[in-house]
């Protein structure tokens, strides 16, 4: 969500992703490697999960990831499928969706992360709405 311009603190890199995609994590990044990918199920997720250290940063690997929402049932797999694509440092990357971020949040119960995410998305949604006003209008700017 970062890349995507939401202001939050970092601690780790989340990649998710199908079963053979994570499983595959486990060769394709051996030398980092400090959790084999495979699957685990806690109280609150379950998926191909395994840990990785590059240069320093956490990356956490999870395939076929689902959550137990608040009343305790499983989600459906998360759809990898739900992607968007940036360019970030002159490199494309695919993301998340905020709107599919959300939805997880909210799926956790994380309410306060959700409602910070959700600010972001409405302040981001009105700028829009103003521009394309000022645009109809033929205004230069917003001022």
């Amino acid at each position: 969500m970062v890349l995507q311009g939401v202001q939050m603190n970092v601690a780790d890199i989340d990649i998710v992703g199908d079963k053979d995609t994570a499983l595959a994590c486990n060769d394709l990044l051996a030398e980092y490697l400090t959790e084999e990918v495979s699957f685990k199920e806690s109280e609150k997720f379950k998926s191909y999960f395994g840990k990785f250290k590059i240069k320093g940063i956490l990356v956490e690997v999870m395939g076929e990831w689902q959550i137990k929402d608040t009343k305790g049932q499983w989600s459906e797999p998360f759809n990898v499928s739900e992607r968007k694509l940036i360019t970030f440092g002159g490199s494309e990357i695919y993301v998340t969706p905020i709107e599919e971020e959300l939805a997880v949040f909210a799926k956790m119960g994380r309410w306060t992360a959700y409602q910070k995410i959700n600010k972001f998305v409405s302040r981001k949604l009105e700028i829009k709405k103003q521009l394309s006003s000022v645009k109809k209008e033929g205004q230069p700017s917003l001022f």
